[in-house]
C-alpha cells in the first residue's frame, strides 16, 4: 500500500510556496511604499502577512484532503489525490496572483465584480479580443506556473520519506501562526491610524493590494485623543432602492410619423478619428449633418457607454435596471409604434449582458451576432453590414424600422483588411502578454488608425446604400464610440481605467431628416440621445420624466458637464475641471481624482471641486432619481 508523505514535507512545500506567494506580492507594490521608515515597515509586513491570507484557502484544502486520506486507510490513489490538490489549489493561488498583476498593471484596479462578471458571462472573455499568440503565451506560463510547484512537490514531499525530520521549532506553525498573527496586527493598527490622521503614504499603498480589508477606530481614535484630520472625501454611498423609471408614464402622440432610426456605434472609438485623413466619408456626412466636437460617452467601458446612450442615464443605473431586466422606454416606444428591426454585433449580446438590459424585450429573430471564433473582426464587421442592408431592401415599407450595428474592428487588436491601411509600420502581432506597450504604443497605434479607416469605409457604405435607396429624407443616422481609447497620451493604454478624454471622448454625428448642418462645439453627451429621439417618436413628455439627458436638437442646448461611470466610480467632466467619486468603496484612501479640462493636475482640488459644488449636488440627486426607498 502507498504510504502518505510526512506532514512536515507537506509543511515545508507550504512554506516554500509562501516564499513564491510573496514574490508575486512583492510586484504589487512600488518603490515610494519603501521611501520612510513607517511605511516600509508596513509594506513589509501587509506583504508577508496577506501572502499567507492569499495562500489560506490552498492551505486548508491540502490539509483536509491529508486528514480525509489518512481516514480512508490505504487507498490506491491517495498519493495522485493529495499530489493533486497541493499542485492544483498552490498553482492555482500563483495564476489568480499573476492575472490580478496583469489587470492591475494594464487598469489600475484589482480582479473585481467587472472582472467577475466579465469571466462568468458568456462571451465576456471573448470581448477581451485576445489573440491567439495571447492565448498560446497565456496557456503556457498557466502551464510553466503549475509545473513550478508540481517540482516543488516532488522535491520536498514525493521525495520525502514517511518520517522526515521535523520542521524548526520557528517554522513550526503554532511559532508561524503567532509570527504572522502580531505582524498583522501590527499592520492593522497603523492602517487604522492612517486613516484617523489620513496618512496618504499607507492608505494609498494599501489600494495595491488584492482584496484588502480596512479597518477603522475612528471613534477609539477619538477617545485617545487623536485629531482626525479632515479628509479630500469619503467618496459616494449609495442606498439601494427599488427602480422608479420611467417617473410618470409616457404620453405618445401617434400622429405623430415616426423616422427609420439606422444606429452603428464603434467598438473605441475616439473622438480624434472624426478627421478628414482618417475617417474621410464619416467627416464628409458629418458636414451635412449634426456634429458634435466634444462630446463624452456615458462611461469608459462598453458596459455603461451603450447603456447611457439608450436609457440616457447615469451608468450606476445599470444594475437595477439589469435585476429588473428592464429595458429602455425609448426601445418600449419603438416597439409599441410598431417598428421593425434589425439588431447586428460582431461581438455579443451576452457580455455586457444587453440581452437583459437594452435589448431585453426584443425578438431573438431580430438579433443576429456574428461571433465565429477565429474570423477577424473586420471580416465580421462587412458580412453584418452586408446583412443590414439586405434588411433595408427586404423590410416591410409600411412600417418604420430600426437598425443597429456594433463594430468591432475598432478593439484590441484592432482588425483590418489589407486595403484600408494608412499608417505604416505597424505591429504585427498584439500579444498582450509579451508586447512592450510602452516601447510599441506608436506601431499599436497604427493598428487603430487601420481599423478606423476600415469602420469609416462600412459606415460609407450604409450611408451611400440609404441615400441610393432614397431613404435619407425619413430616416435619423446616428453614429457614434461606444467610449474612447488611451494610447498612453496621459496615463495607460486602452480603456475602462480613466475617465480623461482619450479613454470617454467619441465621435458624436446625427442626421435628422430636415434639420440643418450644425455643429456644437460645447460638451454633449451619449446620456442626451434618447431625450433627442423620443419626441421624433411622438413623446410629448419632457426629458426628466425618463432620462438625466437633453433634447440636441433644441436652439436653447447647453450643457455644463457631462457625467461618465464605471463599474464603481462616478465622474463630473466640465469643460475647466474633471473629479471621479469613487461610489460604496470601502477601502483605501478613497480619494476623489481631480483634474482640471486637459486631465493634467490641478494644484488645489479641494477649491476645484467648491467651485462646481451645485453641479456636484445635482449630480448626487441624479444617482437615486429614478429609484425610491425600500419598503
Amino acid at each position: 500500500m502507498p504510504a502518505l508523505p510526512s506532514l512536515a514535507s507537506i509543511s515545508r512545500f507550504y512554506l516554500f510556496t509562501w516564499l513564491g506567494v510573496i514574490a508575486h506580492v512583492t510586484r504589487f507594490t512600488s518603490r515610494g511604499q519603501y521611501a520612510d521608515p513607517g511605511t516600509a515597515l508596513w509594506t513589509l509586513a501587509t506583504t508577508a502577512t496577506y501572502s499567507m491570507f492569499y495562500l489560506l484557502p490552498a492551505i486548508a484544502v491540502g490539509y483536509l484532503t491529508y486528514w480525509l486520506l489518512r481516514r480512508a486507510k490505504g487507498w490506491r490513489y491517495e498519493k495522485s489525490a493529495l499530489a493533486t490538490a497541493l499542485i492544483g489549489m498552490t498553482g492555482l493561488t500563483h495564476v489568480l496572483l499573476f492575472a490580478d498583476r496583469l489587470i492591475h498593471d494594464m487598469y489600475g484596479f484589482h480582479i473585481n465584480g467587472f472582472v467577475v462578471d466579465l469571466v462568468l458571462t458568456p462571451g465576456g472573455i471573448d470581448s477581451l479580443g485576445a489573440t491567439t499568440s495571447t492565448q498560446l503565451t497565456a496557456a503556457l506560463i498557466i502551464t510553466a506556473l503549475l509545473a513550478f510547484q508540481g517540482l516543488a512537490y516532488y522535491w520536498l514531499v514525493a521525495r520525502s520519506s514517511t518520517s522526515s525530520r521535523p520542521l524548526p521549532r520557528l517554522l513550526r506553525w503554532r511559532w508561524l501562526a503567532l509570527i504572522v498573527l502580531l505582524a498583522s496586527m501590527g499592520e492593522r493598527v497603523a492602517y487604522a491610524y492612517s486613516t484617523a490622521v489620513n496618512f496618504q503614504p499607507i492608505l494609498f499603498a494599501s489600494e495595491r493590494y488584492p482584496m484588502y480589508l480596512p479597518l477603522r477606530w475612528r471613534s477609539l481614535a477619538a477617545k485617545l485623543g487623536i485629531q482626525e484630520a479632515e479628509r479630500p472625501s469619503d467618496g459616494v454611498q449609495v442606498k439601494k432602492g427599488v427602480l422608479n423609471y420611467p417617473l410618470v408614464p409616457l404620453d405618445v402622440d401617434t400622429s405623430v410619423r415616426p423616422p427609420n432610426i439606422v444606429w452603428l456605434v464603434a467598438e473605441s472609438l475616439r473622438f480624434d478619428m472624426l478627421d478628414p485623413k482618417i475617417m474621410p466619408q464619416l467627416w464628409d456626412f458629418s458636414q451635412q449633418a449634426l456634429r458634435m466636437e466634444k462630446h463624452y460617452s456615458g462611461g469608459n467601458l462598453t458596459q455603461m457607454g451603450v447603456f447611457s446612450m439608450f436609457y440616457g442615464l447615469y451608468g450606476n443605473y445599470w444594475f437595477p435596471m439589469h435585476d429588473a431586466r428592464r429595458a429602455p422606454v425609448l426601445m418600449d416606444v419603438m416597439q409599441q409604434r410598431g417598428y421593425q428591426f434589425a439588431l447586428h454585433t460582431s461581438q455579443r449580446f451576452t457580455f455586457p449582458a444587453f440581452d437583459k438590459t437594452i435589448f431585453v424585450g426584443m425578438n431573438p429573430n431580430d438579433m443576429h451576432v456574428l461571433f465565429a471564433g477565429t474570423t477577424p473582426a473586420w471580416q465580421r464587421d462587412q458580412q453584418n453590414i452586408k446583412d443590414l442592408l439586405a434588411f433595408v431592401d427586404k423590410r416591410d415599407q409600411s412600417r418604420p424600422f430600426m437598425a443597429y450595428m456594433f463594430f468591432e474592428s475598432t478593439h484590441a487588436p484592432y482588425d483590418f483588411p489589407p486595403d484600408t491601411v494608412i499608417a505604416e509600420p505597424y505591429l504585427a502581432d498584439l500579444n498582450y502578454l509579451t508586447t512592450d506597450f510602452k516601447g510599441d504604443i506608436k506601431l499599436i497605434k497604427n493598428r487603430y488608425l487601420n481599423a478606423s479607416r476600415h469602420v469609416d469605409q462600412q459606415v460609407g457604405r450604409v450611408i451611400e446604400h440609404l441615400r441610393q435607396k432614397k431613404l435619407l429624407d425619413n430616416t435619423v443616422i446616428i453614429v457614434l464610440g461606444d467610449h474612447g481609447e488611451e494610447f498612453m497620451e496621459i496615463s495607460r493604454w486602452g480603456h475602462s481605467a480613466e475617465f480623461n478624454r482619450f479613454q470617454t471622448s467619441t465621435p458624436g454625428v446625427i442626421w435628422v431628416p430636415g434639420s440643418k448642418p450644425r455643429v456644437i462645439s460645447g460638451i454633449t453627451s451619449h446620456l442626451d440621445i434618447p431625450a433627442t429621439l423620443m419626441p421624433l417618436l411622438g413623446v410629448r413628455n419632457p426629458p426628466s420624466d425618463y432620462s438625466q439627458g437633453m433634447n440636441l436638437l433644441d436652439p436653447a442646448y447647453h450643457r455644463e458637464y457631462a457625467v461618465a461611470a464605471d463599474w464603481n466610480r462616478l465622474a463630473y467632466l466640465g469643460e475647466k475641471i474633471k473629479v471621479a467619486f469613487p461610489i460604496n468603496a470601502t477601502g483605501g484612501a478613497k480619494r476623489d481624482e481631480v483634474t482640471d479640462g486637459n486631465d493634467r493636475e490641478i494644484a488645489d482640488p479641494v477649491q476645484a471641486k467648491q467651485q462646481i459644488s451645485p453641479a456636484i449636488a445635482e449630480m448626487m440627486k441624479n444617482l437615486t432619481r429614478f429609484s425610491r426607498p425600500k419598503g
